[in-house]
């Protein structure tokens, strides 16, 4: 990006609206340079790749509740069914508890509940986590992995945009309470995966039936642009044009940024090869013989 480019980018960091920061950029090869001229310096913030910018930033546990709103009374006709979801999330849990018995290996550490949901999210069950990251650019490639998102439509399809979501960690919680807790930072320490550390994974656990971008704009109105000088960017939203979407993969594989790079196992080591058919055997891996006698 050319120093006028930069500058601008510089502008746009002062347009905050209820504490977010929206920031439109043309393409994937604009993201180095905001990174580097703008959040290189500011270790508070994590980051979140989405493939679609039209998703909200909330749980899966949360998406879980609103596919199934409401509990069937099986004890009577009147009510036929009570505006709560079929379970709880603390039964919810407990059954995923009870069905990994013995499957943890032997003499497995005890977990705690953060613990626990942190295990149940790195193995597909719908939790109030949230997975982030330290790195911008594995952000940058879960943004653009998938080709083709799930539209309104219930058809598989191409986003317009897709999104990478950085968020103070020094500021989310500034406004928590018992009563309304803040989104929370959560780092496992124990039986941490192989995928999370190769990630520089953590999560964020999200207050029931929450998104990210509304928790915000409704905590922190007061950080606007137009009203406060000094008005502080707590959620940024990069909006990136679904443009060249195979140059992107490219770029970052020869960063080292892959499937096999941030999924240390045989699953990701297949998925990496499948995905060199994308993007490239040759330039990506380039002629490697066999060797062998």
């Amino acid at each position: 990006m050319s120093s006028s480019g930069a500058r601008d980018l510089m502008y746009e960091s002062r347009n905050v609206d209820r504490g977010v920061q929206t920031r439109t950029l043309d393409s994937w090869k604009d993201f180095y340079a905001l990174i580097a001229d703008d959040l290189s310096n500011k270790p508070a913030y994590i980051f979140r790749g989405q493939a679609d910018a039209d998703w909200l930033v909330d749980s899966s546990l949360d998406r879980l509740e609103k596919r199934f709103p409401t509990k069937p009374n099986r004890y009577g006709s009147i009510p036929q069914s009570f505006n709560c979801p079929p379970v709880s999330r603390e039964r919810h849990l407990t059954a995923f508890r009870q069905a990994i018995r013995g499957r943890r290996g032997s003499n497995p550490p005890q977990l705690d509940d953060d613990e626990s949901w942190a295990l149940a999210q790195h193995h597909g069950l719908a939790t109030p986590m949230l997975d982030w990251t330290l790195l911008p650019f594995a952000a940058l490639f879960f943004a653009f992995e998938d080709e083709l998102v799930l539209d309104a439509g219930g058809k598989m399809s191409p986003p317009d945009n897709r999104a990478v979501f950085a968020l103070s960690t020094s500021v989310i919680g500034e406004h928590s309470t018992e009563s309304d807790p803040s989104p929370r930072l959560f780092s496992p320490t124990t039986e941490t995966s192989s995928r999370l550390v190769a990630q520089s994974g953590l999560f964020l656990k999200m207050p029931k039936q929450t998104d990210l971008e509304g928790y915000v704009q409704k905590h922190f109105s007061n950080e606007s642009s137009q009203t406060n000088l000094h008005a502080r960017a707590v959620l940024i939203k990069m909006v990136i044009k679904n443009d060249d979407r195979s140059g992107c993969l490219q770029m970052l594989n020869k960063m080292n940024i892959n499937r096999m790079t941030l999924f240390p196992d045989l699953d990701g080591a297949s998925r990496y090869i499948n995905a060199l058919w994308e993007i490239d055997f040759d330039t990506s891996l380039g002629y490697i013989g066999d060797e062998s006698p």
